[in-house]
């Protein structure tokens, strides 16, 4: 009896790590995004939306695109108060 348990409490731990992965996977994917900003620009062209509508549908999806970019390792950001001078020779 005991090692039908293990094997039952092993299967479900092993479901479970690939329904854990499979998740943290979407997280990071921003296809998903992007399609919709995508689909957002067809409905707009088609006259479906206005351009306010889409304005708002446009900055929710980019700054949730930059946020899952944001949290990918080795991400680089630039951040708008940096200024860079240059000096002409």
């Amino acid at each position: 009896m005991f090692i039908l348990d293990s094997l039952l409490i092993g299967s479900i731990r092993f479901v479970l790590d690939k329904v854990a992965a499979a998740a943290e996977s979407e997280l990071q994917d921003d296809r998903a995004l992007r399609d919709q900003l995508l689909e957002a620009e067809m409905r707009l062209e088609l006259g479906e939306i206005t351009e306010d509508e889409f304005a708002a549908i446009e900055s929710d999806l980019l700054a949730r695109i930059r946020d899952i970019k944001g949290r990918q390792p080795g991400a680089i950001s630039m951040s708008p108060e940096i200024e860079i001078e240059v000096s002409e020779k």
